[in-house]
């Protein structure tokens, strides 16, 4: 919500103009909270990423306390596999997020344009997200919103994961108490779909759903007809196997990718960092 004595923005911005010390170069993309620009800073002239929340989100409590939380997560994290945030600031009723800029593209558009990634890419990316995430986890926090369209790969490869904006450190379920689903359904856990707390198991879970979309070129559950279908599949099915669809993945590869999708939280790897390891396991046993 806006502070007192402020109003929404009435007007989109475009490149050109201000916002605090930085210059909107271009527009980078739009999600459901936020719009993202290039910008570049008044004082040096260094180009980062400015996040900022959509106008007609600003009068919206839950957008908006969303949205500072996310800043200030975000700028307590130093990781080589996380976005680091350099600033926040609200101003003509704007709250902005400034991040640093990397050149690369969202692993939701790498998938859309690749369809499926090699096997020795899947597992470098999942290396790198399952390390960023147990940053995450170290500090107490559960991200709870991994998918392709919060990883950025970047020039030479590397994933970086962003977007905390329902990242939590105490035991929220996955539905608020005004009934909004935090996360997207085809990557929520079975814990979180029973309104169960959300822990690094989730994170995990979201991340083999992950691996199985680079691997598929669709997530686990993607044949469900709907919302409620496709929560049923995550609590009581099994996703397709992948031995045909992708014959270049050894047997222990694909094995391996599918510990991370155990209904039980206890079953799943412990960390990132152990599917990882399975996972370059079964890509050399291959």
């Amino acid at each position: 919500m806006s502070p007192p004595g402020t109003s929404p923005p009435s007007e989109p911005l475009r490149p050109g103009d201000t916002l605090g010390a930085y210059r909107l170069e271009a527009l980078l993309g739009e999600g459901g909270m936020g719009v993202v620009y290039r910008a570049t800073r008044a004082r040096d002239g260094e180009l980062v990423a400015v996040k900022v929340l959509r106008p007609e989100l600003a009068d919206d409590e839950v957008y908006a306390r969303r949205f500072e939380r996310e800043g200030r997560v975000a700028s307590g994290l130093d990781h080589p596999h996380l976005i680091p945030v350099l600033d926040t600031g609200f101003e003509n009723g704007r709250r902005y997020i400034v991040s640093r800029y990397v050149q690369g593209a969202s692993l939701d558009d790498v998938l859309a344009r690749d369809g499926v990634l090699s096997t020795d890419r899947v597992v470098r990316l999942a290396a790198g997200i399952g390390s960023g995430l147990d940053a995450v986890h170290r500090t107490g926090l559960v991200h709870r919103d991994l998918k392709p369209a919060n990883v950025l790969v970047d020039s030479r490869g590397r994933a970086l994961l962003t977007d905390f904006g329902v990242a939590r450190g105490d035991a929220d379920s996955v539905l608020t108490a005004t009934g909004r689903v935090v996360g997207t359904v085809d990557y929520l856990a079975p814990e979180l779909i029973q309104g169960r707390a959300a822990g690094p198991a989730s994170d995990v879970y979201a991340l083999g759903c992950l691996v199985y979309e680079c691997l598929a070129g669709e997530p686990p559950f993607a044949a469900a007809a709907g919302f409620a279908e496709t929560c049923l599949a995550h609590l009581e099915s099994d996703p397709p196997e992948l031995g045909q669809r992708r014959p270049d993945a050894s047997p222990a590869l694909l094995w391996a990718s599918r510990r991370a999708l155990a209904k039980d939280p206890a079953d799943r790897p412990a960390t990132g960092a152990a599917y990882a390891r399975l996972l370059r396991a079964g890509l050399r046993a291959g």
